[in-house]
């Protein structure tokens, strides 16, 4: 993703915490704590695709099947409907995404692993699974840089994936949005309130709107 987009992003990220009142804080302890615990550094390569299929929340197995992306790249626990693992390049968790996130690290799928403010348990507790040098991204959702993590924007592991497509290199008309809804909380989705989950999805629907693929939401 261009440099430029980064910092409309971070101010996006600015704008969300306010919204929901969390602080900036709570981000920056998770993600300094994951810095010392993990190694990041994976490098992924997506600009020899033409086709790259972002998987959502509200993805059903058969759209996935019937989809003529080359590579996937899924959101946490959308990882269920996936039924050919062989196409997944990246995995972008918060740690959320229950029993199906673990298929990754038992095939070694590369992860995108999501500090915020909340989520220090679950992502302590899944990278607890991890073996030795599993390839890893960190990343977190602070305005300043982080050693070995990185920024790429977004706020919901399904924009923040495209995000991440982005910013390693892909097309931006290879990318192709399957499972994507903003009126309904995904069955894929980690989630306990769903009328905070709504309100989360209006903001990714607003991500992904600046992002260029609106018109790719269900």
């Amino acid at each position: 993703m261009p440099g430029d987009h980064i910092a409309d992003q971070i101010a996006l990220q600015n704008a969300i915490r306010d919204y929901f009142s969390w602080d900036v804080a709570d981000d920056l302890s998770s993600a300094q704590q994951m810095g010392q615990t993990l190694v990041g550094g994976y490098e992924l390569d997506m600009g020899a695709y033409s086709r790259i299929g972002i998987v959502g929340a509200a993805v059903e197995t058969m759209a996935v099947e019937n989809s003529l992306a080359e590579i996937l790249i899924v959101a946490d626990g959308s990882l269920g409907a996936i039924e050919d693992i062989s196409r997944v390049a990246l995995l972008v968790s918060d740690a959320d995404g229950g029993p199906h996130i673990q298929r990754a690290v038992e095939n070694r799928i590369p992860i995108a692993l999501h500090a915020h403010g909340d989520n220090v348990e679950e992502w302590k507790r899944f990278s607890a699974t991890f073996s030795d040098n599993y390839p890893l991204i960190l990343t977190h959702q602070t305005p300043g840089e982080l050693e070995g993590m990185v920024n790429v924007g977004g706020f919901t592991d399904g924009d923040r994936a495209i995000c991440l497509a982005l910013a390693c290199g892909a097309p931006p008309t290879s990318i192709e949005l399957i499972g994507f809804k903003t009126d309904d909380v995904g069955k894929w989705s980690g989630v306990t309130d769903k009328a905070i989950k709504l309100e989360k999805l209006q903001w990714m629907e607003k991500i992904i709107q600046y992002l260029g693929y609106g018109e790719q939401i269900g």
